[in-house]
């Protein structure tokens, strides 16, 4: 019994967390929820090097990401990876519990 409660206050903390990422109106559906933060981590899984310099040490930066590439990129294309299969396997997930729910 108190591994349904600790599931229960899970699953509530976890709901809330998205509600949380997503539109805040009263009206909101979680579907339109949903597409929010899907939308926003689509925007967000790839991870690069290649971003605006700002500021006035631009030459020096631009050497900088030259020189350290080939020591960051293949853990970039590591995370880029894993950002893409988390993403397919909530989309997964999300796919069966619509299918049980129908059910």
């Amino acid at each position: 019994m108190a591994d349904e409660t600790d599931v229960a206050a899970l699953f509530a903390r976890l709901k809330e967390e998205i509600r949380a990422a997503g539109p805040r109106s009263d009206g909101v559906t979680p579907a339109q929820v949903r597409l929010s933060v899907r939308d926003q981590a689509e925007r967000l899984w790839p991870v690069s090097a290649d971003r605006p310099f700002v500021g006035k040490a631009r030459p020096l930066k631009m050497f900088l990401r030259r020189f350290i590439r080939w020591y960051v990129e293949p853990a970039w294309a590591d995370q880029r990876a894993f950002n893409d299969a988390v993403l397919k396997l909530i989309d997964d997930l999300d796919e069966r519990i619509s299918r049980l729910e129908q059910r």
